[in-house]
């Protein structure tokens, strides 16, 4: 595809309830989005979350998208093209906002942004069942390299609902301090 970007790709999302807000992640404040991105790379390295960075941008720089909350960047997702599909190259929360509707919510904005494409993700054993969970069929599976098996995973059902129902379930609260 191209480097153009759709209208879908520059909207914001905002969650007036919880503050949440989704949008294109700037470019200049990569670095803060590849930390995140790390563990969601299987290295674990913010060497790993820049090179998952730079492949979404350089099919089109609109790729990139993060979830603040109280400006805070708090997870991030890469959306990228695959075929007729589009495929979230890797989705991420900051360890200490796990577990509390950050990640589904990046989800439903990557099945929103998707429109009627269908959405397509690549995953291991302990990404399973938050796909599941979240509505998404495994489509296929083969053994990788290094011995793990690796999960693919789709989303097509337009009119459908998204289990886990809308955004109104985050269930963000405050870190305090430990």
């Amino acid at each position: 595809m191209s480097g153009n970007t759709s209208n879908e790709d520059s909207l914001v999302f905002i969650d007036p309830q919880s503050g949440f807000e989704i949008r294109p992640w700037p470019a200049s404040r990569d670095g803060e989005a590849a930390t995140i991105l790390a563990d969601s790379t299987g290295e674990g390295t913010s060497e790993a979350g820049h090179r998952a960075i730079d492949e979404a941008r350089a099919e089109a720089p609109d790729r990139v998208f993060g979830g603040l909350m109280s400006g805070q960047l708090v997870g991030v997702y890469t959306l990228r093209r695959d075929g007729m599909a589009n495929r979230i190259g890797n989705i991420a929360v900051a360890k200490n906002h796990r577990r509390r509707g950050i990640g589904r919510a990046l989800l439903q904005d990557a099945l929103r942004r998707s429109g009627r494409r269908p959405l397509v993700a690549e995953t291991d054993e302990e990404g399973l069942g938050f796909y599941k969970a979240c509505g998404f069929k495994i489509v296929g599976r083969r053994k990788h390299p290094s011995g793990t098996v690796r999960y693919r995973i789709g989303w097509h059902a337009p009119g459908l609902r998204f289990k886990g129902g809308s955004t109104n379930s985050l269930t963000h609260k405050p870190v305090k301090d430990q």
